[in-house]
C-alpha cells in the first residue's frame, strides 16, 4: 500500500494554486455586478452543462456515492432516476420563461408578479437553505484533506474556508463555471483509474465481481413497494425525486444563474439537457465504486473506518500509484472550491440584489454593489464555516445535502408554479402558501414515518394548494401583476427583451432554431424509461 508522497503534495499544491489564478484571471475582468453574477451572459451551453454537474456533484458525489454503494448497493439510484423528467419540465416551463423576463435572480420576478414581502420571504429562504448546505459542501473537502494530511478536520475546515473564500472574492460566475469544467474531467479521470485499479485487485474479474455483486443484492435499485416509509422506493424517487430535482434546478439561484449566463434561450435549454443525461451515468459510476469497493476489501480486509465519507479518499490515497493519487485529490479538492464558490457566489447575489440594494443602499454605483458582493461572499463563507463544523453530524454528505434543501424547496417550487402557472393567486396567498408548504415539511418529519424524499413533495402541494384558497379571501391581483408575468402571457416589454437578447446572441439563426427545441422534452422522458429499463436489467442478473 502507498501513501501520500511528496510527489502527490507537489501536484496538489500546483493544481490548486493554478485553479485560484484561474479564479484572479477572470476577476481582472470584472467590471459590473452583471459580470460578477452573470458572465456578461456570453457562457457556451456545454459549459453551462458542466458547471451544472459539477455544483450538483463534484465532491460531493465523489466523496458521499462511494459510501452509499458500499453501505446500500445501488438502493439510492431511485433519488436520481428522476432527473431526465425534471429537466423536460422545466426546459418546457420555466427556464425559456426566466429568460425572457431577463432578471438576476429568481426572487426579482416574485417581486414583479406578487409583492416585496413575498420576494423578501422566498430570497430569505433561499439564504438559509443554501447557506446551510454550504457548510455541507465546505466539510467534504475539509475531510479529504484531512484523511490526506492526518490534521483534525476543524483545522482543515477553516483551511478550506480561507483559501475557498478567498478565491470565490476574486473569482465570479464565469471562473466558477470554466473551473468546474477542469474539475468534472478530472474527477471522471479519477473515477475510471480507480474502477481499474480495483478490478486489478479482485480475483475473477468482471464476472466475478457481478456474481458477488448480485448474490450480496448490491444491484437492486428499483424496490416498487408502495410503503411511503421505504426510503427509496421507486415512487418516492420519481414522484418525490422529481419534485426536488425540480426545485433545485428550478428555482435555486446557484442553479438558476447558470441559465442566465447563456447566450440563448436554445443554450440555456441545451445545457440542462446536457446535465439530465450525464448526471445518471455519474452517479451510476460512483455507486458502482461503492459496491466495487465493498468486494474488494472482502479480499483486502476491513477498512477500518468510522465515517462512509472517507471510504473512498482513504483507497485512493492508499490504493491508487503515486502522483494519481495527488491529482485525484487535487481534482476533489479544486472541484469542491467550485462548488463552494458557485453557492457563495448565489448567496451573494441575492443578498445584494434582493436585500442590500432594495432595502439599504438603493441607486449606488456599479462600482459599491460590485465591491458589496465581494464582501458578501466573504461573510457567506464565515457562516458556512460555523455550520460545516456540524456537517459530520448529518450522515452521508450527498444526502445531508439533499435533507437540508427538502425543508425548504418544495414550499419554493410550490410558490413558483402559483407565480407562473395561474393568474388569480395574488401576493397574500402566495406567502402563506409558502409558510404552510413548509410546516407541512416539518409536521411529516416530526410526526410521520415517511421518507424524506417526499418532503418536497408535500411542500410543493401544499404550497399551491394553500396559496391559492388563500388568494380567494383577497383581492385578485391587477393586470399589471399578471399581464406578461405568467407563462401564457407576453407583453411587448417581454417582446422587446426578447428581441435585443436576440440581438445580442452570436447569430440570429441561433435564436431561431430555439423553436426546434419543442421534441427535447419528449427525448428526456424516452431516455428515462431506458434508465428504468437498464437497473432492471442490472437486478435481474
Amino acid at each position: 500500500m502507498s501513501s501520500f508522497t511528496f510527489i502527490d503534495y507537489a501536484i496538489f499544491i500546483v493544481y490548486i494554486l493554478g485553479t485560484a489564478l484561474v479564479g484572479a484571471w477572470f476577476g481582472k475582468k470584472q467590471k459590473s455586478t452583471k459580470d460578477y453574477f452573470l458572465g456578461g451572459r456570453s457562457i457556451p451551453w456545454w459549459a453551462i452543462g458542466l458547471s451544472v454537474m459539477a455544483t450538483q456533484a463534484s465532491a460531493i458525489t465523489f466523496i458521499g456515492a462511494p459510501g452509499w454503494g458500499y453501505d446500500g448497493g445501488l438502493t439510492r439510484m431511485t433519488t436520481f432516476i428522476n432527473v431526465p423528467l425534471a429537466m423536460a419540465f422545466l426546459i418546457a416551463t420555466i427556464v425559456p420563461f426566466f429568460y425572457k423576463t431577463e432578471v438576476y435572480t429568481a426572487y426579482e420576478y416574485l417581486e414583479r408578479r406578487f409583492d416585496v414581502k413575498t420576494r423578501t420571504l422566498t430570497a430569505g429562504l433561499f439564504l438559509i437553505a443554501r447557506g446551510l448546505a454550504t457548510g455541507v459542501v465546505l466539510y467534504a473537502p475539509a475531510l479529504v484533506l484531512s484523511v490526506v494530511t492526518g490534521l483534525d478536520v476543524n483545522v482543515t475546515i477553516i483551511l478550506m474556508a480561507i483559501i475557498a473564500v478567498s478565491y470565490t472574492v476574486l473569482g465570479g460566475i464565469s471562473a466558477v463555471i470554466w473551473t468546474d469544467v477542469i474539475q468534472m474531467v478530472v474527477l471522471w479521470i479519477g473515477a475510471g483509474l480507480s474502477v481499474f485499479v480495483i478490478f486489478q485487485n479482485v480475483p475473477g474479474g468482471w464476472g466475478e465481481v457481478m456474481s458477488t455483486a448480485s448474490d450480496a443484492g448490491m444491484l437492486q435499485s428499483l424496490d416498487f413497494s408502495f410503503d411511503l416509509s421505504v426510503e427509496y422506493s421507486i415512487w418516492a424517487g420519481v414522484i418525490g425525486g422529481f419534485f426536488l430535482h425540480a426545485a433545485y434546478f428550478g428555482t435555486d439561484q446557484s442553479q438558476i444563474q447558470r441559465v442566465l449566463t447563456s447566450k440563448s434561450i436554445r443554450e440555456s435549454k441545451l445545457s440542462l439537457v446536457l446535465s439530465g443525461v450525464l448526471m445518471i451515468p455519474q452517479m451510476l459510476l460512483f455507486l458502482l465504486i461503492g459496491v466495487l469497493l465493498y468486494i474488494f476489501y472482502q479480499y483486502a480486509g476491513d477498512p477500518n473506518i468510522d465515517n462512509l465519507n472517507e471510504l473512498f479518499p482513504r483507497f485512493v490515497v492508499n490504493e491508487l500509484p503515486v502522483g494519481i493519487s495527488g491529482l485525484i485529490m487535487a481534482g476533489v479538492f479544486a472541484a469542491a472550491m467550485s462548488s463552494l464558490d458557485s453557492a457563495l457566489n448565489s448567496l451573494s447575489a441575492v443578498s445584494v440584489r434582493d436585500f442590500y440594494s432594495k432595502f439599504f443602499k438603493k441607486n449606488a454605483s456599479e462600482e459599491h454593489y460590485l465591491k458589496a458582493s465581494r464582501y458578501a461572499t466573504i461573510l457567506w463563507g464565515i457562516y458556512a464555516t460555523v455550520f460545516a463544523f456540524f456537517a459530520s453530524n448529518l450522515g452521508p454528505v450527498i444526502e445531508a445535502v439533499n435533507k437540508v434543501g427538502s425543508y425548504f424547496y418544495g414550499a419554493l417550487l410550490g410558490v413558483f408554479i402559483l407565480a407562473i402557472f395561474t393568474r388569480r393567486v395574488n401576493g397574500s396567498g402566495a406567502f402563506a402558501g409558502v409558510i404552510a408548504g413548509m410546516i407541512s415539511v416539518w409536521m411529516i418529519t416530526a410526526f410521520g414515518n415517511v421518507s424524506w424524499l417526499w418532503n418536497n413533495f408535500v411542500g410543493a402541494v401544499v404550497a399551491v394548494a394553500v396559496g391559492y384558497a388563500v388568494s380567494l379571501l383577497f383581492k385578485a391581483p391587477s393586470a399589471e401583476k399578471v399581464e406578461g408575468l405568467t407563462i401564457n402571457m407576453q407583453n411587448k416589454n417581454v417582446q422587446l427583451a426578447v428581441k435585443s437578447r436576440s440581438e445580442a446572441a452570436s447569430t440570429v439563426e441561433e435564436v431561431e432554431e430555439a423553436k426546434d427545441t419543442k421534441r427535447w422534452p419528449i427525448y428526456l422522458v424516452i431516455y428515462f424509461f431506458i434508465v428504468i429499463a437498464f437497473l432492471l436489467y442490472l437486478q435481474n442478473l
